[in-house]
């Protein structure tokens, strides 16, 4: 499947601070809309990851450099990137959920990402409302969203906290990523009921 999203609080966390020329890793960047934004408001060099030769494509016409490479080899050893990079920020839109092995990507793009720098996760949250209601009446369907067929891992707001502090970082922000103003609030107030989706900012712990 081909990634064609665009997160606004992951856009937002990303810009939060953002200088010319600074160095940003997207992992798991999909076709690149991320990118692309971003290079709209800073001037900056950007590199991809993604294992989709199609939307690497696509994320080429923007990013300064794309990597065709399997997240999961990376995460288990079975492959490995270019050592000596750094970055000032690192992105993980959307990813984690997608790998069996989420800590362990975390791991090893952390010697990546600069002492100064920023980690950005969005992380869905499968203890939503609506899938505590689908679970009452029954149903677990894969079915979009939280519930996307690609999904791996689920995660609550606290096991997406365990996922990223027991894996070296130190949160600074979170966020939700509701797309109405009554569940961006009740989100805000309740995150573990009404966040669609976890937004972290985070630094090396």
């Amino acid at each position: 499947m081909v990634y064609d999203t665009l997160n606004p609080q992951v856009l937002s966390f990303v810009l939060q601070g953002a200088k010319p020329g600074m160095r940003l890793l997207d992992v798991g960047c999909g076709t690149g809309r991320l990118g692309k934004a971003v290079k709209q408001k800073v001037a900056c060099f950007i590199t991809g990851i993604e294992c989709d030769k199609q939307a690497a494509g696509k994320a080429s016409e923007a990013y300064d450099e794309v990597i065709i490479a399997d997240l999961e080899k990376l995460a288990s050893g079975r492959e490995a990137l270019r050592e000596g990079q750094s970055f000032d920020r690192i992105i993980f839109g959307d990813v984690l959920e997608h790998t069996t092995q989420p800590g362990a990507l975390l791991q090893y793009f952390k010697g990546w990402l600069k002492d100064d720098g920023i980690m950005v996760a969005s992380i869905p949250n499968v203890a939503n409302w609506i899938i505590r209601l689908k679970l009452l009446s029954g149903n677990f369907d894969y079915s979009g969203g939280i519930l996307d067929a690609g999904h791996l891992k689920f995660f609550t707001y606290k096991g997406a906290r365990r996922l990223i502090e027991e894996n070296g970082f130190k949160i600074i922000t979170v966020r939700n990523n509701n797309q109405t103003l009554l569940f961006r609030v009740l989100g805000r107030l309740w995150k573990r009921m009404f966040a669609f989706q976890f937004v972290f900012k985070c630094v090396k712990g």
